[in-house]
C-alpha cells in the first residue's frame, strides 16, 4: 500500500486489538458498523462533484470522502464471503484496498457510478485475500481455478460442488469436465486441520494418527543383523591386510575426516603416488574377501 493509499484510508479501518473483549461490550466490528453508520451516502451529484476534485485537483480530501461514502457498498460486497469462515473485519479491510485502486483509475468520463466500476476492485481484491488465506497450502494460481473460487458463492455452484449434483452441468459452464470441477473446487472446500485437534474417532490428537517415520520392528531387527553381518566381513577382510595397507584404508576411508594422500605420505616418508598404488591394491585385496 502506498502513502496515498494510506492516507486514503479511515482510522477506523486500522487492525483491531487482539485483546479479548467482556460480555456485553461492543467487538471491533460492531464499533466499525456503529460508526459507519454514522456516515452519509453519496448521491449522484455529491459523487460527481468530488470526482472532479479528485481526478483533475487530486484532492486528498475529496478521494477520501468518495472513500468513505461507498464503504456502505464495501461491506455489503464483503458480507456475501462470510461463509468461507474467514473475519469479516479482514474481508472489509481487504475491499476497501480495492476500493481505493478504484479510486486511483476511475475515469468519470465514461458515465457511470464510482461503485459500478469499483465493485470488479473490491471483490478481486477480497478473492485475493481468501485464495492467500484459505491454506497454507498454495492454490488458485491459474485462471481457471480463479474462476471456479468466484463462481462458488453461487447456490447452484456450491451444490455441485459440495454434493456433486448438477456437477457436468456446471462444469460446461467453464468448458471442462465434472470431474476437473470436482477437483479444483474440493480444494477450496477443505480447510488446514490442526494436527493438535482431537481426531474424528477419539483417543487423541490427529498427530497420533499420523504414521511413523521408523521402520517397523522387524525390519529394524534385519537391518541390524545385516549391519551386524556387513561389520564383522569388514572386521575379517581388514585383519588379512598388512598394518601399513590397513592404516592407509582406515584413515582414507574409515575415518570422519579422511587423510590426503599427501598427509599420509608424510607420514609414511613415501611418494605420494606410492600411497595411491598400496591404497588401491588394499581396496582390491578387500573386495575380494568380502565377497
Amino acid at each position: 500500500m502506498n502513502k496515498e493509499q494510506q492516507t486514503l484510508l479511515p482510522a477506523t479501518l486500522d487492525k483491531a486489538s487482539l485483546k479479548p473483549y467482556a460480555r456485553g461490550e461492543l467487538s471491533p466490528l460492531d464499533m466499525w458498523y456503529r460508526e459507519l453508520r454514522q456516515i452519509p451516502k453519496l448521491d449522484r451529484e455529491e459523487e460527481a462533484e468530488l470526482t472532479k476534485k479528485w481526478v483533475k485537483e487530486k484532492d486528498l480530501q475529496a478521494a477520501q470522502r468518495l472513500l468513505m461514502g461507498n464503504l456502505h457498498a464495501v461491506a455489503a460486497i464483503a458480507r456475501e464471503y462470510r461463509h468461507f469462515g474467514l473475519p469479516e473485519m479482514d474481508l472489509i479491510q481487504e475491499g476497501t484496498i480495492g476500493l481505493m485502486k478504484a479510486i486511483h483509475r476511475f475515469d468519470p468520463d465514461r458515465g457511470f457510478r464510482l461503485m459500478t466500476y469499483a465493485s470488479w476492485w473490491v471483490r478481486a481484491a477480497i478473492h485475493d485475500y481468501i485464495l492467500k488465506s484459505w491454506s497454507i497450502v498454495k492454490m488458485g494460481t491459474n485462471k481457471m481455478q480463479r474462476r471456479v473460487f468466484s463462481g462458488l458463492k453461487k447456490a447452484k455452484h456450491a451444490i455441485a460442488a459440495i454434493e456433486g449434483r448438477l456437477d457436468e452441468e456446471v462444469a460446461n459452464e467453464y468448458g471442462i469436465s465434472g470431474s476437473e470441477f470436482q477437483n479444483i473446487a474440493s480444494s477450496f472446500l477443505q480447510r488446514d486441520m490442526s494436527l493438535d485437534s482431537e481426531s474424528e474417532e477419539g483417543g487423541g490428537s490427529m498427530v497420533m494418527a499420523l504414521p511413523s517415520p521408523d521402520l517397523p520392528p522387524e525390519e529394524q531387527i534385519i537391518n541390524a543383523d545385516w549391519n551386524k553381518h556387513q561389520s564383522n566381513i569388514l572386521h575379517d577382510a581388514m585383519a588379512e591386510l598388512s598394518d601399513r595397507d590397513r592404516l592407509i584404508i582406515t584413515r582414507r576411508h574409515l575415518s570422519e575426516e579422511p587423510d590426503t594422500l599427501k598427509d599420509l605420505a608424510e607420514e609414511l616418508g613415501i611418494s605420494i603416488e606410492r600411497v595411491r598404488q598400496l591404497e588401491a591394491r588394499a581396496m582390491k585385496k578387500l573386495r575380494a574377501s568380502m565377497t
